[in-house]
């Protein structure tokens, strides 16, 4: 945590309001709840942690217990429409594994928690020409190699129908492998969960692994104990997006690579990048590309 962090999460109350047409009355209720939460607000914490406490509250006055649950239809709905297009260029690609990597970060722009709004069509369109801002695909694609079990990190609903396609291709390049697909244990913003991943048929290329966390990006400190077995287990770890970087930046036991599209100046900081990078980074092996 730090105090633009403070901003933004105070921001996001607001922005929950005007995205879901809530009346002024409730929204002034929202942020004065919010607001008192603050003091309690610390920054020895991550932003995810602070999340967890925040989203329960604004959803117990909004009276629902998936705030973004109808967007989150829609997200998956939008991703949709480009699957042809994204598994097109994967096909005519020289390298299927690195497109499939850059198709899965151009889904992570699908957030409704981050501060600058990136255009879907925008990116997809031309992610397959930018480079990786940090590229650390290569030593992901020699632990694959190796690996027998591969734990990927759902993010964002909508998103989760890109993560799809990278797991179709991860099983083809890497047959050997074995792929467990985490998703969040409650609704949490607008966060893939069971239900979602279910609908978009994910256990058709990976088990669909049940984190039990309720923090958006997973704090492995409120896991279940089931899966923390399966993930310190894991050959591989493939986290997707900034809110598992903030939680396991610094916390990931297993070797971990970080797939995400840069949101905020924070995480830009920390990865010595720009906001609108994307990044493959090999964390917790001890790399320094700052």
């Amino acid at each position: 945590m730090t105090p633009t962090c403070v901003t933004c999460i105070f921001s996001q109350a607001l922005r929950v309001c005007q995205t879901l047409g809530v009346d002024d009355k409730t929204t002034k209720e929202v942020l004065d709840a919010v607001g008192c939460m603050v003091p309690t607000w610390c920054f020895d914490e991550n932003p995810p942690q602070v999340a967890a406490r925040v989203y329960p509250e604004i959803a117990t006055i909004l009276k629902t217990d998936d705030i973004y649950a109808d967007f989150k239809k829609e997200a998956a709905r939008h991703a949709e429409a480009f699957l042809p297009y994204v598994e097109g260029m994967i096909e005519k690609s020289g390298d299927r594994f690195h497109a499939a990597l850059k198709a899965a970060v151009a889904g992570n722009v699908i957030d409704l928690a981050a501060t600058r709004m990136f255009d879907l069509e925008e990116e997809v369109a031309k992610v397959f020409d930018t480079p990786f801002a940090i590229d650390d695909s290569a030593s992901l694609r020699e632990a694959l190699q190796r690996a027998k079990s591969v734990l990927v990190i759902g993010d964002n609903a909508g998103e989760h129908l890109f993560d799809k396609v990278l797991m179709k291709e991860l099983k083809n390049l890497f047959p050997h492998i074995s792929l467990g697909y985490a998703v969040r244990g409650v609704p949490i913003i607008n966060d893939v969960t069971v239900k979602e991943a279910k609908e978009a048929g994910i256990d058709e290329v990976a088990e669909i692994l049940d984190s039990g966390v309720d923090t958006p990006g997973l704090d492995l400190s409120r896991a279940s104990d089931a899966f923390k077995k399966r993930y310190h287990k894991a050959d591989v770890i493939l986290s997707k997006g900034m809110g598992n970087y903030e939680c396991l930046n610094d916390t990931s036991t297993r070797p971990t690579w970080f797939l995400l599209k840069v949101k905020c100046e924070v995480v830009a900081a920390s990865l010595g990048r720009q906001v609108g990078d994307i990044i493959c980074y090999e964390g917790c092996q001890g790399a320094n590309h700052a």
